[in-house]
This record gives C-alpha cells, structure tokens and sequence, in this order.
C-alpha cells in the first residue's frame, strides 16, 4: 500500500436534462448543464493541483471528459453499487487498498481549494474518518483511512442530497471512533446558489 492520499472526484458525465435538475426549472436544461460543467471543470482543475494522485469517478463512460482527465494526470474509474451510498463505499474501499487514505469529494463545490483539502488530509492522518460538511445538512467530502470501514451497506438509511446528510452519516458511522467534521463549504444545487457563485466569479 502507499503512503500518499487519492483524491477521488466523483462525477456525472454531463448529459442535457440529467445534471443540476433541481436547476432545470429556473435555469432550463442547457443552462443546469452549463453550470455543471463549468463547477465539474473547476473541480477537476483542483484536483489535477493536489499534492497526491487524483482520480476522476464517473457514473458512466464518456470519452472527452476521460481525455480531459488524462490531459491532467488524472486517472479515471468508474462508480459502482446500486445507489450512491454504496458506490461511495465501494469507491472508497477500492482506493484503501492501494492507498493509505482516500478523500471522495463531489464536483459541484465552487469553494473547495487546496487548503480544505490539506485540512481534510491532515485531519485523516489522526482519525478513521473525516467529513467535510456543508451549510444545507450535507457534506461536500468524506475520506478514510482503513477500508474495513466502508462495507457495502455503511450508508444503508443514509438520506443521501438532502438536509439530513452529514447527521445521518454520523449516526452510520457511529460504531467508529476518530470520526473528523470538517468546518462546512457549500455547494451549487439551487437558483440562489447560483447567484451566490456567480459574485465569487466562479460562474459567467
């Protein structure tokens, strides 16, 4: 096993109608599809900066987005399970086996940087489990460092992309010990989140 941290990215392929649906109605397909593009790049820019390997995880083949992975150092796997929770399990138990820690972030958090990551890392090097939270009840990255910890069924009951999120995961995990909560981030799932990464600049 080595001694350094993957980065895991985990993503959609960008498809019209099936991406940022919740911003379909005030935004329409194309314009939910350009936001996540525009956050899904910016994610991965961050992750081609990350001190450690970096992998991009898509739900589903897609041949310009794997050559931009490429282009970057990335590699690129494919999400596995039957609904996120176990793909996430699944994901994480696959990089513990070949990494001494691997930190899951999502794609559609325009704050996350260098720092938080670094935090997050440094934070997993003390504990089982670190999760950085986010302002609605989710979070916006969970790592680990031993994958006895992410069997199949660990986020069986999970409410997953809603307010309850990071509780219930909390309560999932509650048989571990070193379970870290990062300071919470925020993500683009709504039109006010929209507006709010467009003052940062983030998106046009």
């Amino acid at each position: 096993m080595g001694g350094e941290t993957l980065l895991m990215v985990f993503a959609r392929a960008p498809r019209l109608g099936q991406v940022k649906t919740r911003l379909i109605p005030a935004l329409g397909e194309q314009g939910a599809l350009a936001v996540h593009q525009r956050l899904l790049d910016r994610t991965l820019t961050e992750a081609a900066a990350f001190a450690g390997p970096a992998r991009l995880m898509l739900d589903q083949p897609d041949e310009t987005l794997a050559r931009r992975a490429a282009a970057i150092n990335l590699s690129v796997g494919y999400q596995q399970g039957a609904d996120l929770g176990e793909r996430m399990a699944r994901a994480l138990a696959v990089g513990l086996a070949d990494h001494a820690r691997v930190l899951l972030v999502g794609c559609d958090c325009p704050v996350l940087d260098q720092a938080y990551l670094a935090l997050a890392e440094d934070r997993l090097r003390h504990g089982r489990v670190v999760l950085g939270a986010s302002e609605d009840g989710g979070f916006v990255l969970i790592g680990g460092g031993d994958a006895k910890v992410w069997r199949a069924d660990r986020f069986e009951g999970v409410r997953l992309g809603g307010g309850y999120a990071l509780a219930d995961t909390l309560v999932a995990l509650n048989d571990e010990s070193g379970v870290e909560v990062l300071p919470p981030l925020w993500d683009v799932d709504r039109p006010e989140d929209v507006r709010r990464a467009r003052n940062l600049g983030v998106l046009p």
